[in-house]
C-alpha cells in the first residue's frame, strides 16, 4: 500500500519526538528503512501470568547492533536476540511464531525462573519489501486513521478492512497457521478539561504512560504551556463542536479539573454529551453536590450525572499535582484495564 502523505526521515523524528511511544517505535524502524537498512522487530503477542514481557512488548534490532525497545529485557531478551540476529545474513525469512517457557526444565526454555511464559513474533524488515507499508502505518498512528498492520508467515499487510480497527493487538492461530494483527488506533486516550498546574501534570504523567491526549482550556496562556510539552490543546467551544474535537469517545476518559465552578460545569455538560467510558471530577463532595443539581437543571437526568467519578483517582493521599496526576492515571488505567470504574 502506497502511503497517502509525505514522510521522509527528518519528520519522523519531530512527529515521534516526545509524543507517542508507540508511533515513535515504528518512526524508528520507519527510519532504518528510508536509510536502506534492514532491521529485525521482535513483538510479544501472548503471555502466560508471571511473564515480565506482556502482550504488546516489542524490540527493534538495528543493523549497527543497537536494540530500541524491550520484550521483558534479562537473559530472555539477549536469548530472542541471539535467535534473531542470523536473520540480517539470510537471503529470505519470513515471519516466525516462538514460544519460551519462564522455568528450568522445559525444552524451550527462556532461562527466567519467574513462571509462566510467552509467544514471540520475530520478523525482519527489508526496505525494498516493506518500507511503503511500514510508512502508512506510521503515518495512519500519528493521525488517528484506523487500519490494521497483519503480520503471517507470508509477511506483512496493511488492511482497512470495515470492523477491525478498535483492539489493540490480536494473535489469531489455528494449528501451524497464524496470524497477528495490529490495530493503528491508540485505545488509550484521555480529554483534560482544565490545563493548570494539575491538568498539565496528568497529561505529562500520560503521555509518558502512551495515552493520547488532548486539553481544553479557554484560557490562551494555558493552552501555551500545553503546546511545548508536544499535546494537543483546544478551546472548550460549543457541545455541538465537541465529536469533532474528541474522536473516538467510548475509548476515551474525560477528567475535569478547571479552574473555576463554572468552568468545571461547563466542561461536565460537554462531557455528558458524548459516550466517554469514563469522566472524572476533581473536587469534593459538597461542590459535587451543587453540580448534579445544577445539571439537573440543565436538563440532565439522574443516571447522566452520577456517572460522574468524583473525587476522581485512587486514594493515596495525594497533595501536589504530581502526586494527584499519579492518583488520577492509577483509576485512568484501573478503568481500561479491569473496566472498574470503584466510585
Amino acid at each position: 500500500m502506497k502511503p497517502q502523505g509525505n514522510l521522509d526521515s527528518g519528520s519522523l523524528i519531530s512527529q515521534s519526538s516526545g509524543r507517542d511511544q508507540c508511533t515513535g517505535f515504528w518512526g524508528k524502524a520507519c527510519s532504518e528503512l528510508i536509510e536502506g537498512r534492514m532491521v529485525l522487530m521482535i513483538i510479544v503477542a501472548r503471555c502466560r501470568k508471571g511473564s515480565p514481557g506482556t502482550p504488546g512488548a516489542k524490540m527493534l534490532i538495528l543493523e549497527e547492533g543497537r536494540t530500541v525497545g524491550t520484550i521483558g529485557g534479562g537473559i530472555m531478551e539477549a536469548r530472542a536476540q541471539e535467535r534473531a540476529r542470523p536473520a540480517f545474513f539470510s537471503d529470505s525469512y519470513e515471519p516466525k511464531l516462538v514460544d519460551v517457557d519462564h522455568f528450568l526444565g522445559s525444552e524451550q526454555s527462556s532461562g527466567l525462573v519467574c513462571g509462566g511464559g510467552q509467544t514471540n513474533i520475530i520478523i525482519r524488515l527489508s526496505p525494498s519489501q516493506d518500507l511503503d507499508t511500514i510508512k502508512q502505518f506510521v503515518l495512519n498512528l500519528t493521525s488517528d486513521t484506523p487500519s490494521v498492520l497483519e503480520i503471517s508467515p507470508q509477511g506483512i499487510e496493511l488492511t482497512d478492512h470495515v470492523g477491525s480497527y478498535f483492539f489493540h493487538q490480536r494473535l489469531i492461530q489455528k494449528g501451524d497457521c497464524w496470524k497477528f494483527e495490529l490495530g493503528s488506533v491508540n485505545l488509550k486516550r484521555c480529554a483534560i478539561y482544565g490545563a493548570g498546574h494539575c491538568g498539565q501534570a496528568l497529561a505529562r504523567q500520560l503521555n509518558w504512560l502512551g495515552y493520547s491526549v488532548k486539553i481544553f482550556d479557554a484560557r490562551l496562556e494555558q493552552r501555551l504551556e500545553v503546546s511545548d510539552l508536544g499535546i494537543e490543546s483546544s478551546n472548550i467551544g460549543h457541545p455541538n463542536e465537541t465529536p469533532t474535537i474528541v474522536r473516538f469517545p467510548r475509548h476515551t476518559s474525560a477528567i475535569v479539573m478547571t479552574h473555576s465552578y463554572q468552568t468545571d460545569v461547563d466542561a461536565l455538560e460537554f462531557a455528558l454529551k458524548m459516550d466517554f467510558r469514563f469522566i472524572g471530577l476533581m473536587g469534593t463532595t459538597p461542590k459535587l453536590n451543587r453540580i448534579y443539581k445544577t445539571l439537573t437543571d440543565r436538563g440532565f437526568n439522574r443516571a447522566q450525572v452520577t456517572n460522574i467519578t468524583c473525587p476522581v483517582g485512587i486514594a493515596i493521599g495525594s497533595d501536589t499535582p504530581e502526586e494527584i496526576a499519579v492518583s488520577v492515571a492509577a483509576q485512568i488505567l484501573r478503568t481500561q484495564k479491569t473496566g472498574n470504574e470503584s466510585k
